[in-house]
């Protein structure tokens, strides 16, 4: 099927054929370049019933049809935990989109781009429940406006770097990428400021869930991934966060003013 898209849409109409990559993860990813108006008459296709994960961007004229590995579904499953809980303990709610498609409001429908997670935390996630209690139109028209405020990827290509400043695009505030290859015996993490003055910016810690540092979430993903039951990767995760919440306590009462703590 993605080689009859190659040679009917991109190949045939714009020159660039489609090209297949291993992910480094071991995920099977086809990316087709095409014109929008193709991008957006290849949105009514049911691709997710071969592709775990799709993105058809008409901005760049690009279609990326992602077979996900094994490793990478667990990953991406993980750090969906972890953003659940340590969000729902640092800023009081959590909500998770799962894999949403995120797009402008004027995209053409089925478009857009789709993280291997995406999330609402604090008073968004508050407001979007209501949203949701309101119906679906509701709901929709909410998700239409707001972006996610946290975004997470597992397997970001050479070929598709392009995403992270779509994400940006689109009014996403925070992008947390995970390196959990083979060859690594930890899983990296690293935390990306999307809406910065200036450009997109590393960070040593989250803005989105406070004080939470990569390392953190490294050694929180390291340890669910180890866990059997749901009261052990749930476990796992709060340790973490009531230690770094602790640190952050010790942080300011060591900051604090002599004259300040005479009060």
């Amino acid at each position: 099927m993605v080689s009859d898209v190659a040679n009917n849409s991109a190949g045939g109409e714009t020159g660039h054929p489609a090209t297949m990559y291993t992910g480094p993860l071991g995920s099977t990813i086809h990316i087709v370049r095409a014109d929008a108006g193709t991008v957006a008459e290849l949105a009514a296709v049911d691709w997710s019933r071969s592709f775990g994960r799709v993105c058809l961007d008409p901005v760049r004229g690009l279609i990326t049809l992602m077979a996900p590995s094994r490793l990478h579904d667990e990953l991406a499953a993980i750090l969906d935990h972890v953003v659940d809980v340590a969000g729902s303990a640092l800023t009081g709610a959590a909500k998770s989109l799962r894999t949403a498609r995120l797009r402008e409001p004027d995209a053409p429908p089925g478009t857009g781009m789709e993280p291997d997670g995406a999330f609402y935390v604090g008073e968004r996630a508050r407001a979007y429940r209501a949203a949701l209690a309101a119906g679906k139109e509701a709901a929709d028209a909410f998700f239409d406006e707001n972006a996610p405020d946290l975004v997470i990827e597992v397997e970001i290509t050479n070929a598709d770097e392009g995403k992270i400043g779509r994400f940006a695009d689109l009014g996403v505030r925070e992008l947390w990428l995970l390196d959990g290859r083979a060859s690594a015996e930890v899983p990296r993490v690293e935390f990306l400021a999307l809406r910065s003055p200036t450009a997109t910016r590393r960070l040593t810690s989250s803005n989105v869930l406070p004080n939470l540092t990569p390392e953190d979430v490294s050694e929180a993903v390291d340890s669910v991934r180890l866990s059997v039951t749901r009261d052990q990767r749930t476990d796992a995760v709060a340790r973490i966060v009531l230690r770094r919440q602790r640190g952050s306590v010790r942080g300011r009462e060591a900051g604090t003013s002599y004259a300040a703590r005479s009060e």
